[in-house]
């Protein structure tokens, strides 16, 4: 049998930068194990748990609670293609590059977008944000917990009740924060956040945690369109995360 090349035997690194972290040598030696069908029982147990772990972590109840097979972008995406529709107004609070991104998807969704801005590095009062909530009456505000870009944490313990006070949902980017410092989606009162799998939480890129509240569920529930996305349609895959009916068919999850 031929090596491997060596490109593909890396030295070792430690981590220590803003994108991926040492995964704990627990997951790795799991990334091992065989693979199972995603209809296998097994694989549904294993979904299950992985659930209940992301609800510890988000420190919710959601049942809607899973990772998007993709990268924090899509989770991004996941959460504003489902809540937003064209024509729809939408608050996007930016502090830093990946406010900007929520901006730009938004933007592709045909909403009305309202841009606030930060500085970079600084973070928002609410009082700001009351401002342009009480002029704009927006369905959606979306904000950066942790702003990868500059490091800037912005605090949003009040910032759910003060949302649902003009009717808004609010969503949150926990890129940075989920697995580092507390997110507490429901003491927050927070409708949407994503995250990704390789900062706080350890493990590999490619998977974007999600949850979405009950209220968010029933704005996407009262949606007069369809979603813009196929794949990221949660509506589509919800009974296969949200502990209904199990799809018989070969759709990926």
């Amino acid at each position: 049998m031929s090596q491997i090349p060596g490109q593909l035997n890396p030295s070792p690194r430690l981590l220590l930068g803003p994108g991926p972290s040492d995964a704990h040598p627990r997951v790795l030696s799991v990334m091992s194990t065989p693979l199972l069908g995603h209809l296998d029982p097994q694989f549904l147990a294993i979904m299950t748990e992985t659930q209940e772990m992301l609800r510890t972590v988000y420190q919710t109840q959601n049942q809607l609670t899973f990772p998007i097979s993709a990268t924090g972008s899509a989770g991004m995406e996941t959460c504003l293609v489902n809540l937003v529709e064209s024509g729809d107004k939408v608050i996007i609070c930016t502090k830093g590059y990946f406010g900007n991104r929520m901006v730009e998807i938004a933007s592709r969704t045909g909403a009305q977008v309202t841009v606030k801005e930060a500085p970079w590095g600084q973070v928002f009062e609410l009082d700001q944000i009351r401002d342009t909530l009480k002029t704009v009456r927006p369905k959606l505000l979306g904000i950066v917990h942790a702003e990868t870009s500059t490091g800037a944490c912005q605090d949003i313990a009040k910032l759910g009740k003060l949302c649902h006070e003009f009717g808004t949902l609010l969503v949150t980017d926990c890129v940075t924060s989920l697995g580092c410092i507390p997110v507490k989606l429901d003491e927050w009162e927070v409708d949407a956040a994503f995250s990704c799998s390789q900062k706080g939480l350890s493990c590999p890129p490619g998977l974007s945690p999600i949850s979405f509240s009950t209220r968010a569920l029933e704005a996407l529930k009262n949606r007069k369109s369809k979603v813009q996305s196929w794949y990221l349609d949660v509506t589509s895959i919800q009974s296969y995360w949200g502990g209904a009916t199990v799809p018989t068919t070969t759709q990926h999850p």
